[in-house]
C-alpha cells in the first residue's frame, strides 16, 4: 500500500500544472481577502484600506513572491478554482499598475463573461484589450462572438472582418465559416456575405469567395466599397471583363472618382482595349490635368513610340521645350520606370539650350570677438513665424462645432513662441545692427553650440529661416542630446510649413526630455495641424464624390494618428456615403470613445442607427447629444423633436 501511495505521489508530481501556485500556508485566507477587496467600490475608503493592509501583512509574513508576473500567472489558478472575485481584484489591480494591460483586460472580460456580467461591461474589457494592443486578435474574436451571441449581428460581423484581416490562422478562419449566423435583414446578410467572402479569400478558396461577394453586392447594390474591392479582385486574377463591368457600374453612381476611373483604364489596357483605355485616361486628364497617373497610363499604351510622339499623345501639343521632356522624365522616375525616364532625358539632350545655374550665396566676412558675449545675446528670444491653421471644412449641410482636441493646446504659449519674421529692409538701421551682430558671431573660431544657436537666432530675427535652420543643425551635431536644439529645429521647420519634418524633430526633443512643456505644447499643435491637413485633403475628395480616395487618405491618417477622434468621425461620414453602415457606426463609436464630448459624433450616430431601424440605440445617441448642450440651436430643435417621439414609443 505504501509503495502504491509513493508511486501515486511521484506520478502527480510530474503532471504539468496549467497555473503557477503561490507557495503559502495561508493561501485560502489570502484568496479570501482578495475576493473581499473586489467588492469595494471606494478604493480610498477605510474598510478597503484596512483589508488591503491585512492582505499585505499576510503576504509579508509568508514571504510570498507577490510580483506582477506571479500574480498574473496566479489568476488562472483563481479562475480554475472558480474564485472569480479574487481574480477580478487581481486583474483590476494589474491593469491599474500598467502590467500586461491588453491581456489583463482580455482575461477580465473572460471572467465577466463567465459570471454573466452585463454585455457592455464585458465588451468594454475586450475593447480596451484591443485599444492597447491592436494585434490582440484573440480579444477581437471574443468581442465578435459576444456580439453575435447577443444577436447584435452588425457589430459582431464588423469585428469578425477585423479578425479576418489580421489573422493567418486557418483553424480560426475555418471556424468563422462554420459559425451559423442568422441575419435579421438584407443589410446584415450583405455584411455576412462580405465577411465570408474575405474569409474564403484568405483560405485561397477563390470560387467560393467570388460567390459570397457577389451575393453581398446583390443584397446591397449601392455598396461602392465592396464593388471596388470585388472589381480589384477580378483585376488581380485577370478576370478583366468582370472588373471593367464593375468599375463601369461604380462610375454610374460616382462618375468623378478618379481612382476608379484609373482602375478601369488599367483593366481596359490589360484586356487589350487600347483605344478605350486611351479614351478613359484622356477623360481623367480633362477633369484633372495634373494627374500623373493618367499621363503615365498613356505612356504605357504607347511606350514603344518615340518620346516626341508620346508627349504629343499625352498633351496634344505640337511643339515642346527641353524642360517638358525633363519634367515628363521625372514623372516616369516617380513611377519607378527608370528606362522610360532615361529615354526622355536622352531625347531632351537634342535641345541646345543653356542650363541656368544658381549663383552661390555670398560668404559673410568674419571678424574676431569674445565667446563670452554669445551666451548673453542668446538669452534674447528670437522672433518667429505665426502659423494660422487652415479653417476646418464642413462635411455636411448642417452646422457643426470643431471637434475638441485630445490634448489641450496652450494657445497663449504658442503665440509667445511664434511671431511673424518680417522682411527687413537691408538699408534699415535694424538690419544693419543685426548684420553687425551676425558678423561678430560668424567671426568666432572654433564655434561651440552656443555660437551656432546665437547665429541661428540672429538669422531668425532677420527673417532668414533656412540659414537659421542650418546653424541649429550645426549646434545639434555638437550636442546631439540637447532637447532645446531639437525643439528649435522643429519650430523652424514648422515655420517653413514642413510640418511632417517638424513632428519628427519635436518627437526627438520629447524623447530627450519628456518634461519639456513647450515641446509637448508645440508637438500637440503640430499634430493637430497635420490632422487638419489630412481632413482638408480628404474633404476635397469627399466633396468631389471621390469616396474611395477620401477613405484611403483617412485610413492612412488613422495609421499615423490612431487616437484622433476627428479622423474616425470623418471616415464615418465617408462610410455613410459608401453605404457601409456598420463600419460607420463603429467609427462613430470609436470617435466617442476617444472624445466623449464630441457631440456631432452622437448626432451622426443617431442617424446611423435610425438608418438600420435600431431606434432604441438612436434614442440613446441623441439623448447623449442633447446632454452635452451643443451650441447649434437648429440641431437641438431637430433632435428634440425626434427624442420626444421616440420617448413616447419606448419609455
Amino acid at each position: 500500500m505504501r509503495i502504491f501511495i509513493l508511486l501515486l505521489l511521484v506520478i502527480l508530481s510530474i503532471i504539468p500544472v496549467n497555473a503557477k501556485e503561490f507557495d503559502s500556508k495561508n493561501i485560502q485566507e489570502i484568496d479570501g481577502l482578495r475576493a473581499e477587496l473586489s467588492y469595494y467600490t471606494d478604493l480610498e475608503g477605510a474598510q478597503y484600506t484596512k483589508t488591503k493592509q491585512k492582505l499585505e501583512k499576510l503576504i509579508s509574513k509568508d514571504k510570498l513572491d507577490y510580483t506582477f508576473e506571479n500574480r498574473f500567472d496566479d489568476v488562472q489558478r483563481l479562475i480554475n478554482i472558480q474564485n472569480y472575485s479574487a481574480s477580478i481584484y487581481e486583474l483590476n489591480d494589474l491593469i491599474a499598475n500598467g502590467y500586461q494591460i491588453s491581456k489583463s483586460n482580455e482575461l477580465l472580460g473572460d471572467v465577466y463573461n463567465i459570471t454573466k456580467k452585463p454585455l457592455n461591461k464585458i465588451a468594454n474589457c475586450y475593447k480596451e484589450a484591443i485599444r492597447t494592443d491592436a494585434d490582440n486578435i484573440s480579444a477581437q474574436y471574443k468581442l465578435a462572438k459576444l456580439y453575435l451571441r447577443e444577436k447584435r449581428n452588425i457589430l459582431g460581423i464588423e469585428n469578425l472582418k477585423e479578425v479576418i484581416q489580421k489573422t493567418q490562422d486557418e483553424e480560426s478562419l475555418n471556424e468563422i465559416i462554420q459559425n451559423k449566423i442568422t441575419p435579421k435583414d438584407r443589410f446584415e446578410a450583405n455584411e455576412l456575405y462580405e465577411a465570408l467572402g474575405l474569409t474564403f479569400l484568405k483560405l485561397n478558396r477563390n470560387y467560393e469567395a467570388y460567390g459570397a461577394l457577389e451575393k453581398a453586392i446583390k443584397l446591397n447594390p449601392n455598396d461602392i466599397y465592396l464593388k471596388y474591392y470585388l472589381a480589384d479582385l477580378y483585376f488581380i486574377n485577370d478576370q478583366n471583363p468582370q472588373a471593367i463591368s464593375l468599375y463601369s457600374n461604380i462610375l454610374t453612381i460616382n462618375p468623378h472618382d478618379f481612382q476608379i476611373m484609373l482602375s478601369k483604364a488599367k483593366a481596359l489596357e490589360k484586356n487589350g482595349n487600347i483605344q478605350s483605355a486611351h479614351k478613359q485616361y484622356l477623360e481623367i486628364l480633362s477633369e484633372n490635368p495634373a494627374s500623373n497617373s493618367a499621363k503615365y497610363g498613356i505612356y504605357r499604351l504607347y511606350k514603344a513610340q518615340n518620346a516626341d510622339v508620346i508627349l504629343k499623345t499625352v498633351y496634344g501639343q505640337k511643339d515642346f521645350s527641353k524642360q517638358d521632356y525633363i519634367e515628363f522624365a521625372q514623372i516616369l522616375k516617380d513611377k519607378n520606370d527608370i528606362q522610360g525616364a532615361n529615354k526622355f532625358i536622352e531625347f531632351s539632350k537634342t535641345f541646345d539650350k543653356k542650363v541656368i545655374q544658381e549663383k552661390p550665396a555670398p560668404v559673410l566676412e568674419k571678424k574676431e570677438e569674445k565667446k563670452e558675449e554669445i551666451k548673453k545675446e542668446n538669452k534674447k528670444p528670437a522672433q518667429q513665424t505665426k502659423v494660422q491653421p487652415k479653417k476646418q471644412p464642413k462635411t455636411q449641410s448642417k452646422p457643426q462645432k470643431t471637434v475638441k482636441k485630445q490634448e489641450k493646446i496652450d494657445e497663449k504659449a504658442i503665440r509667445e513662441e511664434i511671431t511673424t519674421p518680417k522682411t527687413i529692409d537691408k538699408t534699415s538701421k535694424k538690419y544693419i545692427q543685426l548684420k553687425k551682430t551676425l558678423d561678430k558671431y560668424e567671426a568666432i573660431t572654433p564655434k561651440d553650440k552656443y555660437t551656432y544657436i546665437a547665429i541661428a537666432n540672429t538669422y531668425k530675427l532677420m527673417g532668414d529661416l533656412k540659414s537659421a535652420l542650418e546653424n541649429y543643425k550645426c549646434a545639434l551635431r555638437l550636442e546631439p542630446t540637447d532637447s532645446d536644439i531639437q525643439y528649435n529645429i522643429g519650430l523652424t521647420y514648422m515655420e517653413l510649413n514642413s510640418f511632417e519634418t517638424a513632428k519628427l524633430h519635436l518627437e526627438k526633443a520629447y524623447n530627450l526630455n519628456p518634461d519639456n512643456k513647450k515641446v509637448i505644447n508645440l508637438l500637440t499643435f503640430v499634430n493637430q495641424k497635420l490632422i487638419t491637413n489630412i481632413v482638408n485633403e480628404a474633404y476635397t475628395k469627399f466633396e468631389a464624390e471621390q469616396y474611395v480616395p477620401a477613405f484611403t487618405i483617412l485610413e492612412n491618417g488613422i495609421k499615423k494618428f490612431p487616437n484622433s477622434a476627428q479622423l474616425y468621425y470623418y471616415r464615418a461620414l465617408v462610410f455613410s456615403k459608401m453605404n457601409r453602415n456598420s463600419a460607420q457606426i463603429m467609427d462613430l463609436q470609436k470617435a466617442i470613445e476617444l472624445d466623449p464630448s464630441y457631440y456631432m459624433a452622437y448626432y451622426q450616430l443617431g442617424y446611423a442607427y435610425e438608418k438600420i431601424k435600431d431606434e432604441r440605440n438612436a434614442l440613446v445617441a441623441w439623448e447623449r447629444f442633447l446632454s452635452i448642450e451643443p451650441e447649434e440651436k437648429d440641431l437641438i430643435k431637430e433632435i428634440e423633436q425626434k427624442v420626444l417621439l421616440l420617448e413616447k414609443k419606448y419609455y
